[in-house]
This record gives C-alpha cells, structure tokens and sequence, in this order.
C-alpha cells in the first residue's frame, strides 16, 4: 500500500478540480458554472484554476468571476507551463483524496463528480477513470486510446483485437458499463492521489501531449488500471479545424520520442524512431515542415526542439 501524500487534517475535500486556463476565460468560466450546477450537493470539492500566463485583460476578467467564491482558488503563473508543469502547480494547492484534471473546454452533462468518486471507491485497482466524452452535438467520440507500442505500429488494432480482445477495446464503441481501457483522454483524467504521488505526478519533460499516455503507462506498471465509466458524460469542445498546424504538430513528435525513449527497450524505441521518421518523409510533398519533422526524429528529437524550452517571462506581472 503506498503512503497516503495527505494527512487527515489536510484533507479537506473528496475531490480536486484542476483547470488551466490560457487565454480562454469564456470557456474557463463556462466550466466552473457547470460544475456548480451538476456537483451534488453532499460531495466536498474544490477548484484549483492556474492561469498560465494568459494576456492581462484575460486574467482580469477570470479573477474578477472567481473572487469571493470560497471554494476555488486562482493561481497565476508568469510562464507558460504547459500541460504537465500547469498542472502540477494546481496540485500543490489541491487537498483533496481525488484529483479531477479537466480540460477548460468541457461541460458536464450530468454529475461527473460524484458517479467518478463513488467508481473509484468501489474499484480500488483504479487509479484513473473518466466519463464518456461527447462532441458539441452531443454524439459520443473516443475517449480512450491504445499505447503506441511496437506490436501496434507492426501489426495493427485489428489483428490485436483478436489476439488480445481485452486489451484492445473498439474505441468508437458506445458502452454502458465500465470497463478497463489502456488510457483515456487527458482531456478528463479523475485519479487517486496517493497512486498519483506514489509515481512522482506528471511528468514535465511534457510540454503538450503524451500526458496521458504516459501517466496510464506509468500506472500500469505499478499494476493499476485505467477505466471508462460511461455512466459519466461531459461535452468536450473539441477544434473542428483540419488544419495542421506545424509547430503542434512538431510538439507531438517530440513528446511521443520521449515516451518512447523513457518507457520501451532500445531496439523498441529505434525501430519505432526509423517507422515514424520514414512516415513523415512520405509526407513531404504536403508541407516541408514534415521534413524537418522528420530531421527533428533522425536527431532523437533533443530538447530544444520543444515548445516547453521556448516559454518566456512575463516581466512586469499582470
């Protein structure tokens, strides 16, 4: 049994939300009311919001909503952390059993809270779940993944799924009870604190993506699962916008490298390294960023190519 990081004194709430807000206070605040009208009234939570280095007029406006509101606590950052190192500055300001990581741009559909906190009651190998995702028109959309391993890339979720039916869940399935998947969207990641800080956190090499696949990971080799529980239903407000944007698109190859460096064996990691960098290169004829995508992989995607080492200080405050 790992040892609980709170002591009963210092826990004062079941669960801890924690937003990030980045120049998106209308969405941010629409979150928060919808929180307040779903969670039920016995279930103790808190809200730990940490803006991470929005423009003024946005923080402003944010801090203007949330002041007086006793159960939620605005922090600002005067860097940009990203996604991991956001986050796990709102979990120094969480006293909580339960962290809730919740995108801004998500409502709730129903009691989120409450239906995740009593599964995580009754699963104690849970160390992570989230409810069933839906799109702006409420139609369900994938809410969990597959770890992008070797046996994956080589042979498919097809052929998997047979081999190994359990492992390889159809994503685009509609289901009504709960069931263990490989990871779910980072988008909605309820977990046990004390598993949590029993694996050090998120880890903030992460700038923007891999998060939750690596969390998931990092938790199944302690031998704790992941779950959807359907039960659960949030809207998540995702960009219909097809455009690739190079410099994300640079970002998420640069986080899936280090996923790869950090948890597959050597021979694992330069076959997949070499699959991908020969993937992008068929690709060049719709962009050239694709090419250097692809230089950025032959090179072991070393740190300066990530958006994490390109942050600056916000001199002067707000």
């Amino acid at each position: 049994m790992t040892q609980d990081p709170t002591t009963e004194q210092d826990t004062v709430f079941e669960v801890a939300i924690i937003l990030l807000n980045y120049n998106s206070t209308d969405y941010t605040i629409g979150c928060i009311q919808s929180v307040q009208q779903h969670a039920a009234p016995g279930l103790r939570w808190q809200m730990v919001i940490v803006d991470n280095d929005s423009e003024a007029a946005q923080y402003r406006q944010l801090a203007g909503f949330v002041a007086g509101i006793p159960n939620i606590t605005l922090v600002k950052s005067m860097l940009n952390l990203g996604f991991s190192g956001g986050n796990m500055l709102g979990v120094q300001h969480a006293r909580a059993r339960y962290l809730y990581f919740l995108n801004n741009d998500t409502v709730f559909e129903n009691d989120c809270l409450s239906i995740l906190y009593n599964f995580m009651q009754a699963q104690p190998d849970a160390a992570m779940c989230s409810g069933q995702m839906l799109n702006a028109e409420r139609q369900p959309i994938r809410t969990f993944g597959y770890f992008p391993t070797l046996s994956l890339k080589l042979l498919g979720s097809g052929l998997l799924r047979l081999l190994q039916p359990q492992h390889f869940p159809r994503r685009n399935g509609v289901y009504m009870q709960p069931l263990q998947v490989p990871f779910v969207s980072g988008a909605s990641m309820f977990i046990r604190y004390e598993m949590f800080a029993a694996i050090g956190g998120m880890d903030t090499n992460y700038f923007f993506y891999c998060e939750e696949e690596d969390l998931a990971y990092t938790f199944r080799k302690k031998g704790w699962h992941c779950y959807l529980v359907p039960e659960a239903r949030f809207v998540h407000f995702v960009s219909m916008s097809t455009q690739v944007k190079a410099v994300f698109l640079q970002e998420y190859y640069y986080s899936l490298m280090y996923f790869f460096s950090k948890h597959f064996s050597a021979p694992a990691y330069h076959v997949l390294k070499w699959w991908y960098f020969f993937k992008l290169l068929r690709k060049c004829y719709k962009g050239g960023f694709y090419a250097r995508i692809a230089w950025m992989i032959a090179l072991n995607a070393p740190p300066y190519y990530s958006l994490r080492f390109k942050q600056k200080i916000r001199l002067g405050g707000t």
